[in-house]
């Protein structure tokens, strides 16, 4: 959620037109959830979509649900922490957990996420994604922004790193 609430609070910068639409459901009790955010440049007549061309997945349980409903062509960032995946998936794959993990903090693994989808899709410059970054957890203390940033720019090299192999 909060990955998806970051890409609409930088986009609403640079995009005429934004939409985050969080679906929480029976989820908010341990199960998955999910958000879609549609960009546009056109108004956007509904904010929920039945094919996407990006994901980012996080885990199983989210792979499953949503990787059969990838537009072609469709960008996925996947967390292979969580996921086991398919080579017909075609899936950007990222250690989020591992590399959030060496920060300190298995919790920054959707700042890590974030980084590489920005690295695979540069839809915004890095340093709009960062001012956003420090606003939307600037209640949380300087401490959380910093580690989070460290975790969206670690998220980048692992994309680059990935892509260079």
């Amino acid at each position: 959620m909060l990955i998806g609430k970051m890409l609409a609070v930088t986009a609403v910068d640079h995009i005429a037109h934004v939409t985050f639409f969080p679906s929480y459901g029976a989820e908010v009790r341990g199960g998955t959830s999910h958000c879609q955010v549609v960009f546009s440049s056109d108004e956007i007549a509904s904010p929920v979509s039945e094919l996407f061309d990006s994901m980012l997945i996080m885990n199983q349980a989210s792979a499953d649900k949503f990787l059969s409903r990838r537009a072609d062509p469709c960008l996925v960032v996947i967390n292979k922490s969580l996921c086991q995946t398919h080579p017909e998936t075609a899936a950007v794959e990222i250690e989020a957990l591992g590399i959030a993990n060496e920060l300190g903090d298995s919790r920054v693994a959707n700042f890590v996420m974030l980084g590489a989808y920005q690295e695979c899709k540069p839809l915004f410059p890095i340093e709009a994604v960062h001012a956003a970054i420090g606003r939307v957890l600037a209640s949380k203390g300087s401490k959380l922004v910093e580690l989070n940033l460290r975790a969206f720019d670690a998220g980048i090299e692992a994309c680059r790193k990935n892509r260079s192999k």
